[in-house]
């Protein structure tokens, strides 16, 4: 099936570019002890606060990368290998860009909407820091995922923990709109085509839920992608995470849209 051998290759590609990056990473617990945080000031004492409360995530790394590295995202996870059977959970962020946010937030709307309303507040009142706060969360929400069900799992040892993980991983990305694909990844591949029926033509297997839903775009594909993506299990565990965690600490993070 030629969308599925495309979007495999893409993972595939993806995971082999994280792989490369992975001498940035610097270990959370040696990345909030040093002077000057190198993510940025004003993630300081939110990191401090996870790392407080759900010490094990000490081990997790961190990598700071730019915003014209990953320009349609501001974070991601991924377990990294280091060795043979050694994987390293992961958070990549980007280094922090107020234009970046404000430019994710609409471009990336209905992701963002999903949020504010996960929060509890308007989406006029999400600000490009809270959005921020939240992602940094939700990476690390995802990292909790890895290292409770998979890392620490007794079903699972070394390499087995993190191919289980990349299976499900991956298996959440088929049951998509767009088999194969997360938003950013299919965003990525949608700027090849100039409309959606260019797109259908190298992408048949998509017309099936054309043809049941309301899509007549790109961008209203792109948007359920982003719906169902955020609705799958994969990325409800990392977003309640962050959801519990931003508001159980709202008054001591100082997150006025927040505290009632």
């Amino acid at each position: 099936m030629e969308n599925s051998e495309q979007s495999t290759s893409f993972y595939q590609n993806n995971l082999e570019k994280e792989d490369e990056r992975k001498n940035k990473g610097v270990r959370l617990d040696e990345l909030i002890s040093r002077e000057g945080i190198e993510i940025d000031k004003s993630m300081d004492a939110m990191l401090k606060l996870m790392l407080e409360q759900n010490d094990f995530l000490s081990h997790v790394e961190v990598v700071t990368i730019s915003p014209e590295d990953e320009p349609n995202t501001d974070g991601f996870f991924h377990r990294v290998q280091v060795g043979e059977n050694v994987f390293i959970p992961t958070i990549f962020i980007v280094s922090e860009n107020k234009e970046h946010l404000q430019k994710l937030k609409d471009v990336r709307e209905s992701s963002a909407k999903e949020v504010a309303d996960m929060l509890g507040i308007s989406f006029e009142n999400m600000t490009p820091n809270l959005l921020r706060q939240f992602i940094i969360a939700h990476e690390l929400g995802h990292a909790t995922d890895y290292i409770k069900n998979y890392e620490t799992n007794p079903d699972f040892e070394g390499a087995d923990a993190a191919e289980e993980w990349s299976s499900h991983y991956n298996a959440n990305l088929y049951t998509l709109p767009v088999p194969g694909f997360d938003p950013v990844d299919l965003r990525e591949e949608m700027a090849k085509f100039t409309n959606l029926e260019e797109f259908l033509l190298a992408n048949p297997d998509v017309y099936r839920i054309v043809k049941t839903s309301n899509i007549k775009t790109l961008q209203d594909l792109l948007n359920a992608q982003e719906l169902a993506y955020r609705n799958s299990s994969y990325e409800n565990y990392a977003d309640n995470f962050a959801t519990d965690f931003l508001k159980k600490n709202a008054k001591e993070l100082k997150i006025s849209e927040l505290v009632n």
